[in-house]
């Protein structure tokens, strides 16, 4: 997988699903898209490690900050020769009905395994 656009192809129904699932606020949904072995880390701060830790820690975000959706933009996607690993990063703006809008900046590393792309690592940072 050389070009970037192959990349994108291949990533973006998983993308779409993710961020349908946050806008949904559907955590269950939202689980299906990490990896058994995932970490998501806020940088410089803190980390968790497995879906139930990462999915517990949005809905807390959730929770803290009511309905929320997520707006990306400027995405970029970046993928192994084989396919088996893609970055994506991006900035993003998290919509709440609490907290207003909370930007920030993510790189995900997706996975491919079992016939699917899930996140491997999820590292953002808030500006």
């Amino acid at each position: 997988m050389s070009s970037s656009l192959t990349a994108q192809e291949r990533l973006q129904p998983f993308i779409d699903g993710y961020v349908e699932a946050i806008n949904a606020g559907n955590l269950e949904k939202l689980k299906d898209f990490y990896h058994p072995n995932s970490v998501m880390v806020e940088k410089d701060k803190s980390c968790c490690f497995g879906k139930a830790e990462i999915v517990k820690s949005l809905e807390q975000m959730i929770t803290e900050c009511g309905k929320t959706t997520i707006e990306l933009t400027n995405s970029k996607f970046e993928g192994t020769p084989a396919g088996d690993f893609i970055n994506f990063q991006t900035a993003f703006a998290f919509v709440t009905e609490k907290a207003g809008v909370l930007r920030g900046n993510f790189l995900q590393i997706w996975r491919f395994d079992a016939g699917e792309y899930t996140i491997y690592h999820d590292e953002f940072e808030m500006i």
